[in-house]
């Protein structure tokens, strides 16, 4: 599925040091791309979309450094996007929440950056494009839970554009098509857009909360963006819009500047057109600082990816020899369509073919009980820890308080005092429905009469199901295999989604985020009727993210 016909990291790095391009172009380029992407084809994938006249000059000082030899890294000019829930110093930081100031003009940047932001942008030399719409603060797995219209999924739409046999031509050859491409005019690229618009297509979700991070990969706006990952929200999107994406291990990532929704799941995660794009962002954001990390929770390990040498790997035979990939019983369930499951056994037989050793994990090494838990554990514990992060948010401490006419509501309770009127137009005017329900939920099941039946027996289903992962990829397996998702993506053209039917979305993802182990996605064959791809996950151990990498990179290669 990731070809030579995809932009990578890789290809645009080396256009720029051959001097087939420069750095103003590029940036130009994916800028006429996320402005056609919003106006004509109505993606909805960026809350913001950084001024053309910004770009070129952080382009411009790209290129000056390129011309002294004196490049940051691999990422100095290329472009990226950012998920609207990581601080970005000159852009307000909303978490898709109205009561962040989504939506508002004029509302202040927040004027510093996240961790992550920092080594990405100032430190590597990445260019960001814009920052990217999500579900309000995390909370979603469809890409609906926004104030303003969802994103759509670009698939249908790409598919109208003229495709690009890009096989048959050699290495320079592709090259100089690329050049050619990203020299295209503003105009060239809107007309290519509204040739390829069917307003009649039918609109698809991208999967959520991530949502306009994986449309700016797919697109080609960005050729990286940072998303966060609490239960799924970097795999899903990824899934279903055909990209890489990939969350670490818990810990291997800072998380100081991310809007906390539930901090004990919340990761930073990395969605991308290939798998050596995502390792080559990993292998750069996962360096510690010498001074140590702003965030408490993250891990102290010096992280650090293998050499993995690509041509080898492709000359070898068997570059996964001594491998062992578990199939885990437990996730072969009765729902899972025949199609995913023949795309999920012809994968372990890929991956055998080229050394790997397959085999069964069975349900005694990881309890079907415990997976079928899985997803009312995950929701318990993390609509507890939302309940306790997003009570900061009241208009006086944080966030934009309601008017005085909303807090005067007769809607209130007879015997609100003033504070508690304001504290309940305010939350009320700010926080969506979704957010809504799991702030009170969260509180419910932190209450006295159900904090043991509810919270706490979660936490200890959480504890036996990670203890189970953990033991199975230390002393069986190297790597699972399993379905990122069950499902296409559904339209979200026809009425109200059912908020229930979403959260099953998520069964496949929830478990390797309770057990705080990284994950990745790899999209390995389409849909028999040609329009969504359908993807696979590799969950390894924890800090075994070289391993998950190395076999997805082989993965990926996997004939549709």
């Amino acid at each position: 599925m990731i070809g030579r016909s995809s932009l990578t990291i890789r290809k645009a790095s080396r256009l720029l040091e051959k001097q087939l391009i420069t750095c103003e172009e590029l940036v130009s380029y994916c800028n006429h791309l996320a402005v056609a992407g919003e106006e004509i084809w109505g993606l909805a994938a960026y809350s913001h979309i950084v001024s053309r006249a910004n770009l070129l000059d952080l382009a411009q000082e790209s290129d000056g450094r390129r011309k002294h030899g004196e490049t940051l890294s691999i990422l100095d000019g290329i472009p990226v996007s950012i998920k609207e829930n990581i601080a970005v110093r000159d852009v307000s930081l909303t978490a898709g929440s109205r009561i962040l100031g989504r939506g508002m003009k004029d509302h202040p940047p927040c004027g510093y950056d996240a961790d992550v932001v920092r080594k990405l942008l100032r430190e590597s030399g990445a260019i960001m494009m814009g920052t990217t719409t999500m579900d309000e603060f995390g909370m979603g797995s469809l890409g609906m839970n926004m104030p303003t219209t969802p994103a759509k999924n670009p698939l249908p739409y790409m598919r109208n554009l003229t495709p690009n046999d890009l096989t048959s031509l050699s290495d320079d050859e592709v090259d100089l098509f690329f050049a050619k491409l990203i020299k295209s005019s503003q105009d060239e690229i809107l007309e290519i857009h509204s040739k390829a618009f069917d307003e009649s297509l039918p609109v698809h979700s991208t999967g959520g909360s991530s949502s306009g991070s994986a449309v700016s990969v797919t697109h080609g706006s960005a050729l990286l963006s940072l998303g966060t990952d609490t239960g799924g929200s970097v795999r899903l999107p990824a899934a279903w819009c055909g990209i890489v994406g990939l969350k670490p291990s818990y810990g291997v990532l800072s998380r100081h500047g991310i809007v906390s929704y539930a901090s004990s799941f919340d990761t930073v995660g990395v969605l991308a057109p290939s798998v050596e794009c995502a390792s080559i962002a990993l292998d750069i954001l996962g360096e510690r600082d010498e001074a140590g990390s702003r965030d408490s929770t993250a891990s102290q390990l010096q992280f650090q990816l293998k050499d993995f040498d690509e041509k080898q790997a492709a000359a070898s035979e068997r570059p996964l020899e001594g491998v062992k990939v578990g199939i885990p019983a437990s996730l072969s369930i009765e729902e899972c369509p025949d199609e995913i499951r023949e795309a999920w056994m012809k994968a372990a037989n890929f991956l055998s073919q080229r050394g790997a050793t397959v085999m069964e994990l069975s349900t005694d090494e990881l309890s079907v009980d415990l997976v079928q838990l899985s997803l009312a554990t995950y929701y318990i514990l993390v609509s507890a820890e939302a309940s306790s992060n997003l009570s900061r948010y009241d208009g006086f401490r944080y966030g934009v308080a309601a008017t005085r006419d909303d807090a005067s509501s007769e809607s209130f309770h007879l015997d609100a005092t003033d504070l508690e009127r304001q504290y309940a137009a305010t939350r009320t005017e700010g926080f969506g429905i979704e957010v809504s329900r799991r702030v009170l939920c969260g509180a419910s099941v932190l209450s006295s009469d159900r904090f043991h039946s509810h919270y706490e027996a979660a936490a200890k289903l959480r504890a036996a199901l990670a203890s189970q992962m953990h033991s199975s990829l230390k002393e069986k397996v190297d790597v699972l295999l399993y379905p990122t998702a069950l499902s296409a993506p559904p339209r979200i053209d026809q009425g109200e989604i059912d908020s229930t039917e979403t959260f099953a979305n998520d069964v496949m993802t929830v478990p390797a985020s309770l057990a705080g182990l990284p994950a990745i996605s790899i999209p390995v064959a389409p849909k028999d009727d040609g329009r969504f791809p359908l993807a696979l996950q590799l969950v390894g151990y924890r800090h075994g993210e070289a391993t998950i990498l190395n076999a997805a990179r082989v993965l990926q290669d996997m004939s549709p």
